[in-house]
């Protein structure tokens, strides 16, 4: 986890690398232990390669994810986000979730985009431009059967 937080590709459209003392004193703290964040891990050998969040820090049910970059562009994001929407509609009473990404962050947008969400408005968080983007929880997800993510979809960001 303190990998992920402190990756410099990984949080490219995430505000940017927490500094490794300040993310491990949040995972050590209280506010580390929130009962939506889902660790992401491969099957065949259980290494974690990323988390997905359900949360309400912005007053409604956020969505939000991130994988190391070298586990970007294999539909993980998307089997996870499939999988964290489906136990929401199932378990939570919320009427919609939202997701914010950074509009340079396409593949992102493309993703959400493909899950059903619809763009709210923009905004600006973390010196850039954002897109707080929501769908109904009501509203049937996409198929698991059909690709989610695809080779056309906009290359994960590169490490510089």
């Amino acid at each position: 986890m303190i990998r992920l937080m402190t990756d410099p590709v990984t949080r490219e459209y995430l505000g940017g690398a927490v500094d490794y003392a300040s993310r491990q004193a949040l995972e050590l703290s209280p506010l580390g232990l929130s009962w939506g964040r889902w660790v992401l891990a491969r099957r065949e050998d259980d290494t974690m390669i990323g988390s997905i969040t359900l949360d309400y820090d912005r007053g409604e049910l956020e969505l939000s994810y991130a994988l190391l970059p070298e586990c970007t562009g294999q539909g993980f994001a998307a089997e996870a986000c499939l999988a964290v929407l489906g136990w929401a509609q199932e378990t939570l009473e919320d009427g919609h979730v939202i997701a914010v990404t950074q509009t340079r962050n396409k593949r992102s947008v493309v993703l959400l985009r493909r899950l059903g969400f619809t763009v709210r408005k923009g905004l600006e968080e973390f010196g850039t431009q954002q897109l707080l983007m929501e769908r109904s929880l009501a509203d049937p997800l996409p198929s698991r059967d059909g690709p989610v993510q695809s080779p056309s979809d906009p290359p994960p960001p590169q490490q510089t």
